[in-house]
This record gives structure tokens, C-alpha cells and sequence, in this order.
């Protein structure tokens, strides 16, 4: 057998092992991080994209509560990360609620006769 073929054979088994002992490490810490995170009280993420809080662990069951307070069973491996829960500052929704309010109210008190009738299909005026 020609070297070359050889230096390439044992390369190729030296980079599959390698890649299979790192694939390996990852997982572990991953696992390791996920299981760190898994506790009663802290805010979490699923895979799923579901927020809530750990309210309950029983082996692979762990019980959250969502934002709406309803409680849900989820699988351990469920669990993404650990996250809050994504909302926006009350005081910017009370001032976008505030904008919107006005908008809706003047334009209910626009006189009707401003506005174009809207047509029916169904309507005699043909």
C-alpha cells in the first residue's frame, strides 16, 4: 500500500474520534446546563417557545405556570433555557393604548356627512 494511502487512512480515524469525543463534551455540557436551570421558582423557555415559571419537578415531569396562571406538565427535556418572560414596559403600552383611544375617538366624532357611504352589492342605488 502506497504511504500516502495510509497517512490519509490513519487521519481520517484519528479526525472521527476526535469529532465523536467533541460531539460528546458538547452534549454533556449542555445537559449539565440544562439541569442547572431546572429548579423550582425560576423562569424558563421551552423548546416550544412556552414561558413560565417551574412551579413543581417530579423526575422527568416538571409542572410550569404560564403568565395566565394555568398550570402545565412538561418533559424535562422540554426545557430550553432559562428566560423571562419577554413583555413590554407598561408605560410604553399605556401611551400606545393612550394614542390609539384618541385616534378612535376623533374619528367618531368626524361628522358623518365627511365620510364617502360605503356601497353594497346589494344596495338599489344602481
Amino acid at each position: 500500500m502506497d504511504p500516502t494511502m495510509i497517512a490519509l487512512l490513519v487521519g481520517m480515524v484519528i479526525l472521527f474520534f476526535w469529532m465523536s469525543y467533541s460531539g460528546r463534551k458538547a452534549r454533556e455540557r449542555l445537559n449539565q446546563e440544562r439541569e442547572e436551570i431546572i429548579v423550582v421558582g425560576k423562569d424558563i423557555m421551552t423548546t416550544a417557545g412556552f414561558y413560565g415559571k417551574i412551579v413543581d419537578i417530579d423526575g422527568d415531569a416538571v409542572t410550569l405556570l404560564s403568565p395566565a396562571g394555568d398550570e402545565t406538565v412538561w418533559d424535562r427535556r422540554a426545557i430550553s433555557r432559562a428566560a423571562e418572560l419577554p413583555l413590554a414596559e407598561s408605560e410604553e403600552v399605556d401611551s400606545e393604548d393612550d394614542e390609539a383611544e384618541a385616534d378612535v375617538e376623533a374619528e367618531s366624532a368626524a361628522p358623518d356627512e365627511d365620510r364617502p357611504k360605503p356601497s353594497s352589492p346589494f344596495s338599489s342605488d344602481r
